[in-house]
């Protein structure tokens, strides 16, 4: 029996234009942190190994057929505790970007799964998140 999904999303705000910030997200191997591993990605698919303290998980994603320009989501992790890795790109001004991703996640099971999780598991992938929209921001701002 699977575990309830969660969730860990971050935001930031980067001074790049809508079509440099996407052109980007779909090239995660130019700007992915040390804690992703593996990666591999293009405008239909994505696939990395997420290290966590303790253990890593693997996502092998594809994108959904959404239409909405706003939005770019993969999905189809069921093999990986890596569900679903989601964008949302909103741009304010010609060269201003608020970005969102979210990282869907099945929990780690077990004895220990619970508070491994709470613990060490959820803050490390929040960090991961955090680190990896902080080098696509630099890199989009020519900082990196």
């Amino acid at each position: 029996m699977s575990r309830p999904l969660r969730d860990v999303r971050e935001d930031v705000h980067i001074h790049a234009s809508y079509a440099e910030v996407r052109a980007l997200i779909v090239t995660p191997q130019q700007w992915h942190p040390a804690s992703f591993d593996e990666v591999n990605g293009g405008d239909e698919a994505v696939s990395f190994r997420l290290l966590l303290p303790l253990r890593s998980e693997v996502a092998r994603l594809r994108r959904s057929g959404n239409a909405d320009p706003v939005t770019l989501e993969y999905s189809g992790g069921e093999a990986g505790n890596v569900r679903a890795l989601n964008w949302a790109i909103n741009a304010e001004a010609p060269r201003e970007v608020h970005l969102l991703a979210e990282l869907i996640y099945e929990p780690a099971g077990g004895p220990l799964g619970w508070a491994l999780e709470e613990v060490v598991h959820r803050p490390a992938r929040r960090q991961a998140l955090r680190d990896a929209l902080w080098r696509l921001k630099l890199l989009a701002e020519g900082r990196d």
